[in-house]
């Protein structure tokens, strides 16, 4: 920057030399000569050896006033997480309940991870005291890239979370798997290192990938000095230990974390068991199932499939939330249908497919009536039985997003956990319901029993009384049925009966009692 600024300086003058109006250059001239100046590369004038480095904190800007208006900046990239490192972070349409506490644990664990960093560089600069800056890059979201994830430096022109592009400088180098080491001891300015606003007086420069346990690159460790030749194999040595031991601190905070949230999530399974047996409906059971998948689990969409009537195997769908909720939630199937969720439910076994998202080539995931969206790459179904070792299940908990392969194995292992509790509160709440059907309701029409009509028609005299309001009551008698009976037996007349009683059934709103 520096010497761009003499060399407008120098054309100003001579321009100026020509006399007329562009002796006005004169003034533009010494201000481009004073800014060039101001702005030459230098280090800080205090020793660095034997003392302890400075953490710089973290800047927005460039190193100086002239440099923040003049001074292109290297790019930068938004942090990367531990996520980012050793697994890809998705987002989907619901955002799970205990999202925020997850949230604060790995704000926490990154917080920690970063201190521990910062020690570890500074302890390594302390050691070799030549150094200028020492920093540590993780892998960016973009494949190939690096982001500055921690650095200790004597230099203020270091870009905090600068980003590193693929082929792009000596850091991004080390990248390449025939690439184990970078050790340089003569090289002119830092132009080369793009985690430097400008031009640094760096001479030397030492680095060494950081390797997994299946030597797979998780990221670099890299130093660079003023001094010529600073380092040596010994200094490349010291850098693959301490980069083993930043691999290991980096992957056991992620784990311990992983850990932990799957702990949280297993005790939160305990409390919904809980409330499962506190439920005596079937639609209680639908709802603690949405509940605890919601808080979670994160989908684009989620269905509860029921097989409502055992005899004919139908069923629809009577819980939907997310993409096309309002298109798909009542669907109505069969098990004839030829679907997913359907062949799931039929087989009793879990099903889990990819879809390429080419409009030609949809798999129905219920039948051929459903709304197609090509968006959902992926289906996960978990049937829920209410027998250990049945052919069939009743009820399905089917999820979908628009990422392939999305979840992971402790994430089954969660909804498979939910289906085994389910299914027992869901057999528990059916056969209550059956309980209380026979208690209340007609063997052979299904309609409210003599008993029952009473009861309710008391309850509802006093509740008129009460707030003075009239109550209706319609009677209906079958013309000719004791002809009926008599010509063609009892057997017929029962079929007569019950017709009616499922067309009336059928025809009147929920709330009137039958």
């Amino acid at each position: 920057m520096s010497d761009a600024l003499y060399i407008l300086s120098g054309l100003l003058l001579g321009l100026a030399f020509q006399g007329g109006l562009w002796f006005f250059a004169i003034p533009f001239a010494v201000i481009s000569a004073v800014l060039g100046w101001l702005n030459r590369p230098r280090l800080p004038s205090s020793p660095v050896s034997g003392s302890v480095p400075v953490l710089r904190a973290t800047r927005d800007n460039d190193s100086t006033a002239v440099g923040r208006i003049l001074r292109s900046m290297p790019q930068t990239a938004a942090h990367s997480d531990l996520r980012v490192a050793f697994e890809n972070e998705k987002t989907e349409f619901n955002e799970p309940t205990s999202k925020l506490k997850v949230e604060q644990i790995w704000s926490t664990v990154e917080s920690e991870l970063d201190t521990s960093l910062r020690y570890a560089l500074q302890a390594l600069k302390t050691l070799i005291p030549k150094t200028n800056t020492v920093a540590v890059f993780f892998p960016g979201n973009k494949r190939g890239t690096l982001v500055l994830r921690q650095f200790v430096s004597d230099s203020e022109a270091v870009v905090p979370h600068a980003l590193i592009q693929e082929n792009c400088g000596l850091v991004s180098q080390l990248t390449r798997s025939d690439i184990i080491r970078i050790l340089e001891g003569d090289i002119q300015g830092g132009k080369g290192l793009y985690y430097y606003s400008g031009n640094p007086t760096i001479r030397s420069v030492a680095g060494v990938p950081i390797l997994d346990r299946h030597r797979s690159r998780q990221g670099v460790l890299f130093m660079d000095s003023a001094s010529p030749n600073a380092f040596d194999s010994a200094e490349i040595t010291a850098l693959n230990c301490i980069a083993n031991s930043i691999y290991t601190m980096s992957f056991k905070s992620y784990a311990s974390a992983k850990n932990y949230i799957e702990q949280q999530q297993f005790s939160i399974l305990y409390h919904y068991q809980k409330n499962f047996f506190q439920n005596m409906a079937v639609k209680d059971i639908y709802g603690q199932i949405f509940e605890y998948v919601r808080g979670n689990i994160p989908y684009d969409r989620m269905m509860i499939l029921a097989v409502e009537n055992q005899k004919e195997g139908k069923g629809s769908v009577v819980w939907c939330d997310g993409v096309d909720r309002d298109l798909m939630i009542g669907q109505e199937f069969s098990l004839n249908d030829k679907g997913l969720v359907i062949l799931s439910l039929m087989r009793n076994f879990p099903v889990e497919r990819n879809f390429s998202g080419n409009p030609g080539e949809y798999v129905p995931r219920i039948n051929e009536k459903e709304k197609r969206n090509n968006d959902l790459r992926y289906l996960f179904a978990m049937p829920i039985a209410t027998e250990s070792g049945a052919e069939s299940a009743e009820i399905a908990i089917c999820l979908e997003s628009c990422q392939q392969n999305r979840y992971s194995d402790h994430e089954k292992e969660l909804l498979k956990a939910i289906a085994g509790v389910a299914g027992f509160a869901y057999a528990r709440a059916r056969q209550f319901e059956a309980g209380k059907d026979l208690a209340t309701k007609d063997g052979l029409t299904g309609l409210m029993n003599h008993r029952t009509l009473h009861e309710r028609l008391r309850t509802e005299k006093l509740r008129a009384e009460r707030q003075k309001i009239n109550v209706g009551l319609l009677m209906l008698d079958i013309d000719h049925f004791k002809h009926i009976n008599d010509t063609y037996g009892h057997p017929a007349g029962d079929e007569v009966i019950k017709g009616i009683a499922s067309r009336i059934r059928d025809e009147v709103r929920g709330e009137i009692d039958v």
